[in-house]
């Protein structure tokens, strides 16, 4: 039998890791596409494309994701992508992915250069381990947690979790990345269907409004997957996917953990008010949770925690754990020039 955290301690806990999260220290520049030397395209984003770019004088690496403006502008994205660029730039935790800087200037693409990260993704890793063990998993989604807890914190809701999104930095800690459908809310609802569906709440899905309580839906989702190997929801039709959330109905394997079958079972309540981390104790109710009996919270933000998994690194320069997508037709596509007079993005 578990004993829960007395209140005074769970104050104590939620307040050190707090303090350890600094101001902004992220200072985005305006860059110069001509400083940076194409390596390859590794992905597609929600928006647009992820690329490997090396800066020619330092010869650093960096991430460089590229969206084409009149696609952005056809396609009425127009919001998702400001929202983007204010929310990336004014945050700053040892677990989300740092914007360094952006050319908004360039009158076809809009480029935003993120922080090399070397490790690959937590998708690539689940498939070569299948699934997690108790500890791994518990390590990421603490992390995971603590980013939410941040984010939410300043009034931003993540609305994108996925392993793809959840990439491993060379110590073998986490950088949540991907901040298309990130949005900045107060107090009011938000009917925006967006994400993955398989990660979708129920409120989401019903079209009847949701805040933050959306993103710990996910983390259920997102726990389940890690121990299981698969969504709790999985359906090759999306239409069957919606259904089975709306339904709730989760399938355990017999001898998965107790308390890990507990947490799932309350972070994946179909009552967005009742979901495990948006009561009225918020955060803390996740501390409590047997699951993370003796769990050092401040130990992780500090990163005095071993990771679990630590990616083989060759050197400043390994791109090694990201493929390379080829694209044949990418030259032949046509780049449409936007006057700067109509580019809603040109005085960022």
């Amino acid at each position: 039998m578990s004993t829960k955290v007395p209140n005074m301690r769970r104050k104590s806990i939620l307040d050190r890791t707090a303090s350890i999260i600094t101001v902004n220290e992220n200072n985005v520049e305006k860059i110069n596409l001509n400083d940076y030397k194409l390596e390859y395209k590794i992905g597609k984003t929600n928006l647009g494309f992820i690329y490997i770019y090396k800066n020619k004088k330092t010869q650093k690496l960096y991430f460089m994701k590229v969206l084409k403006k009149v696609d952005l502008l056809l396609n009425k994205n127009t919001e998702h992508v400001t929202n983007e660029f204010i929310i990336i730039s004014n945050v700053y935790h040892p677990f989300i992915i740092e914007l360094k800087g952006i050319n908004t200037t360039n009158p076809v693409t809009l480029n935003f250069l993120y922080e090399y990260i070397p490790g690959g993704n937590l998708n690539t890793l689940l498939k070569i381990k299948k699934r997690f063990s108790i500890k791994e998993s518990k390590f990421y989604l603490a992390s995971i947690i603590t980013a939410f807890d941040y984010l939410h914190k300043k009034n931003y809701i993540y609305r994108d979790l996925r392993p793809q999104n959840i990439l491993i930095n060379k110590d073998g800690y986490i950088k949540l990345a991907e901040f298309s459908f990130a949005k900045k809310m107060d107090n009011e609802f938000t009917f925006t269907m967006c994400g993955s569906p398989e990660y979708y709440s129920p409120e989401m899905v019903m079209k009847s409004g949701y805040n933050k309580n959306t993103d710990f839906w996910s983390l259920g989702i997102i726990l389940y997957e890690m121990l299981i190997g698969c969504t709790p929801f999985l359906d090759s039709d999306p239409l069957k996917i919606y259904q089975k959330i709306k339904q709730g109905k989760i399938l355990f394997p017999k001898k998965l953990d107790k308390n890990a079958k507990m947490i799932i079972k309350h972070f994946l309540i179909l009552e967005q008010n009742k979901r495990l981390g948006c009561t009225k104790n918020g955060i803390a109710d996740i501390v409590d949770e047997p699951f993370f009996n003796n769990f050092d919270w401040k130990g992780l933000l500090l990163k005095n925690i071993e990771a679990p998994f630590i990616p083989q690194i060759n050197g400043n320069m390994d791109t090694t754990n990201y493929k390379k997508i080829e694209d044949k037709n990418e030259n032949d596509e046509e780049n449409i020039e936007i006057d700067k007079e109509k580019d809603p993005f040109y005085n960022w």
